[in-house]
């Protein structure tokens, strides 16, 4: 029958190297998932959950849920924050194909979740997106192995090694302040102006993708020198990176089937696919032969009774493999060469973008507030030194509580998906009245329910960091998309000299705050994150003044993987922060 019809039309709009039989059988595989039972069953599981008894916002759409009007507001978090104050602290909205996902404030509840790691696990949807950019790294892995390799990895992100890296972290913090002075001081004299303009953001990503790169695997990237020249010359490595970045960002109708639909993964021909095997093949290549020269140097220097004097994550991850692989030689106890690979993208995705995000949040604080950054800069001014240590880094108390203000405040990580493994009772420090009217004192889920981790929403919270924590303002059309908002939102490191009781309630990895989150899952680096950017902090801010060279209404932050800052004026111009500098 199919040869009635003329079909060789399709083929100009197919790859060459896919041809009509192809494209029909996969049509025809799709048709069969769509017609089975684990598909039906996929979109009439929400009708048997318990959760349909708790309370949710009206409308969403089929496909996308509520979270395109959940994501388009001017302030993280703000559509979250409506919906508790609406219906409480425990409420269920709609995501992706109408599936229902938990959204709760209640600490012990939030506890409950995180501390169990083997029954809470990333969404699958989640871990593709995952695997498609870091292979099978910490990240990714869930259950046993994340136990394995999280118990290896943990000494590698030990205080002892941390120390020792934190000379690559001022050095290049020392390099950003250099870059930028010198940019200074060619403006004054071409212009006589006082103040410079610089983008932050930018320079700020350079500075720790050159960061992470000596003290992740000791590649030398040299992104600041490459911006600095003209623009970001990025080597091959770093390129092959940011174009799977690139191609897994934003929302398409294949990438939403491809996350929800395994099926779909099996169409590789499109442009995004294409990308992302190529950019993955440069990363493996690159990888593997980075793991096998660390090998190599390792067992030479063992052989002649050496110790390396190499710092970098990388190289102590694989001299931990020798050394247990040699004197007990159990599996458990290593690192496939294949896994220590994998980690090379995971140190590139966990300790890059969050770190320059978090620190050009700072900046926009600080600048936002001079009283903080006249106070900062007076205790940092009066260290007699530009290369301190880690311990020194650390001995700046109101340093520290900026840094915690900060993380509190901003949050560059909105918040965090998990799915219920199997059904189970989650425990409520408080109950709440479902839309029944019946009061609830533990929330139920069944196997495969979702439940939203609000990061920021729960580190602003009014019940929890008292008044002065969150005031907002909305402005409502008539389907109740929030037109403006204005944040009022106080930042104030001094909270910290007497940090609110309720917040000791709180699942924390560090600082009374969900940042970092907590429990098995905890962030492996935070201490690697908090004293990069306090390094960077120190370099800078003793070095210039900042204000902002925008309206601190026209900056909103942009959610993806990290919250980053973009222009409400100008967004076709991408990730952004412009400041005016002025040398101290």
């Amino acid at each position: 029958m199919l040869q009635k019809f003329d079909i060789s039309w399709i083929q100009e709009y197919l790859p060459a190297s896919l041809d009509i039989k192809q494209t029909i059988l996969l049509g025809s595989l799709g048709l069969a998932v769509f017609s089975s039972g684990h598909f039906i069953w996929f979109f009439m599981k929400p009708l048997f959950s318990p959760m349909r008894s708790i309370k949710s916002p009206p409308g969403g759409s089929f496909v996308l849920g509520h979270m395109p009007i959940s994501r388009k507001v001017p302030t993280v978090g703000a559509w979250h924050r409506d919906q508790l104050r609406k219906y409480g602290h425990v409420f269920v909205y709609k995501v992706f194909f109408n599936q229902d996902r938990l959204c709760t404030t209640d600490p012990k509840a939030l506890q409950h979740v995180l501390n169990n790691s083997f029954i809470y696990q990333k969404p699958s949807e989640n871990r593709y997106i995952l695997s498609r950019l870091l292979g099978n790294g910490l990240l990714f892995v869930e259950g046993d192995v994340h136990k394995r390799q999280r118990r290896i990895m943990n000494p590698a992100f030990g205080t002892l090694h941390i120390r020792e890296m934190t000379e690559i972290f001022v050095a290049k913090s020392n390099e950003l302040r250099d870059v930028l002075k010198k940019i200074s001081t060619s403006n004054s004299s071409q212009e006589t102006a006082e103040w410079t303009p610089i983008e932050m953001l930018s320079h700020l990503s350079c500075t720790t993708l050159d960061i992470i790169g000596l003290a992740g695997f000791d590649y030398h990237f040299d992104s600041l020198d490459h911006l600095i020249r003209g623009g970001r010359d990025e080597s091959e490595l770093s390129f092959a990176f940011s174009q799977i970045l690139n191609a897994i960002g934003g929302f398409t109708l294949l990438g939403i089937l491809k996350m929800w639909f395994p099926i779909f993964r099996l169409i590789q021909f499109d442009r995004r696919s294409r990308i992302e095997r190529s950019s993955q093949k440069t990363i493996q290549t690159i990888g593997r032969k980075l793991v096998e020269e660390r090998k190599q140097m390792l067992k030479e220097d063992m052989e002649k009774g050496q110790v390396s004097k190499a710092k970098d994550l990388l190289t102590l991850l694989i001299r931990a493999n020798l050394v247990e692989g040699g004197t007990s030689g159990q599996r458990d106890k290593t690192l496939s060469d294949e896994e220590v690979m994998d980690q090379i993208p995971t140190f590139l995705v966990a300790g890059h973008e969050t770190t320059s995000t978090a620190t050009t949040w700072a900046l926009y604080s600080l600048a936002s507030h001079p009283d903080v950054q006249t106070k900062l800069r007076e205790e940092l001014l009066a260290f007699p030194s530009d290369t301190p240590t880690m311990e020194e880094l650390n001995a700046f108390e109101y340093l520290d509580r900026v840094v915690r203000e900060t993380l509190r405040y901003h949050g560059v990580v909105q918040g965090t998906t998990r799915v219920a493994e199997q059904d189970d009772v989650i425990p409520l420090e408080r109950p709440f009245t479902d839309k029944y009217g019946v009061v609830r004192h533990e929330i139920k889920v069944k196997k495969g329910d979702g439940v939203l981790i609000p990061i920021r929403v729960v580190n602003t919270l009014q019940e929890i960091w008292g008044d002065d924590s969150e005031e907002f303002k909305y402005v409502f059309s008539s389907s109740g998309m929030i037109l403006s908002l204005f944040d009022d939102m106080l930042f104030s490191p001094d909270r910290w000299l007497d940090p609110p009781k309720r917040s000791a309630s709180l699942p924390s990895a560090w600082g009374n705050q969900l940042s970092f989150i907590a429990g098995p899952r905890a962030c492996i680096g935070l201490r690697f994150a908090l004293v990069e950017m306090k390094a960077l902090l120190f370099a800078l801010i003793r070095s210039f003044e900042f204000k902002l060279a925008v309206d601190a209404s026209d900056v909103i932050g942009d959610v993806g993987i990290v919250t980053r800052p973009t222009l409400q004026s100008r967004p076709e111009e991408g990730h952004q922060l412009p400041f005016l500098i002025k040398q101290v």
